[in-house]
């Protein structure tokens, strides 16, 4: 059987209470506080250690995961230059964002953008990005998405897949779109 030496750390009271004991067990037996405190630990009930025992796993499975976030969270970082391109991409599709849309600075962790805003709960959807090119494929993709069912509200295209809209557009449309995304592209400084 292993034997394990502990400390503990009274506080004034518990500390004046353990004297007093002591002082009156001197007499009967010789203990003093140690081996009061060594009699008072070993006749703790199975029950009492395995109460103990589970506190402690709870509390180094707590640790153990704080480790593993501070780790992840270390880990997510953006670099300068990809700060600096998704700040342009960010400010390039300002114009699409409303309560239900917006990309926010996260600082060291990159750009954060939110969406689909629900009342008192806050937002259903948030993605982080840490990557210019990848933040202006998302927002590209949102408003392409956007215009096209701006253009076909309110008439049968509304009910087609995006693509089968792209296509049933006049040309002249399809064109505007598709420049959009050049403009786009041009504002945030990405090229192809």
């Amino acid at each position: 059987m292993d034997s394990y030496r502990l400390s503990f750390t009274l506080d004034p009271e518990q500390a004046k209470t353990l004297s007093g004991l002591s002082r009156r067990c001197r007499d009967i037996n010789g203990w003093g506080p140690h081996e009061l405190l060594q009699y008072a630990a070993t006749a703790n009930s199975s029950a009492e250690i395995d109460l103990k025992l589970d506190f402690l796993q709870d509390a180094v499975t707590h640790l153990e995961n704080a480790g593993r976030m501070q780790a992840e969270k270390d880990g997510v970082r953006i670099t300068d230059e990809e700060k600096a391109v998704c700040r342009r991409v960010a400010d390039a599709f300002a114009e699409m964002y409303s309560i239900d849309l917006m990309v926010l600075d996260a600082g060291q962790y990159g750009f954060v953008k939110l969406q689909y805003y629900k009342h008192p709960f806050g937002f259903d959807e948030t993605s982080l990005f840490t990557s210019g090119r990848d933040l202006f494929d998302d927002l590209w993709g949102e408003w392409y998405t956007w215009r096209l069912l701006a253009l076909t509200k309110g008439t049968p295209l509304a009910e087609l897949d995006y693509q089968d809209m792209f296509r049933c557009l006049p040309e002249e449309q399809r064109t505007e779109l598709l420049g959009k995304r050049e403009y786009f592209l041009g504002l945030s400084g990405i090229s192809l």
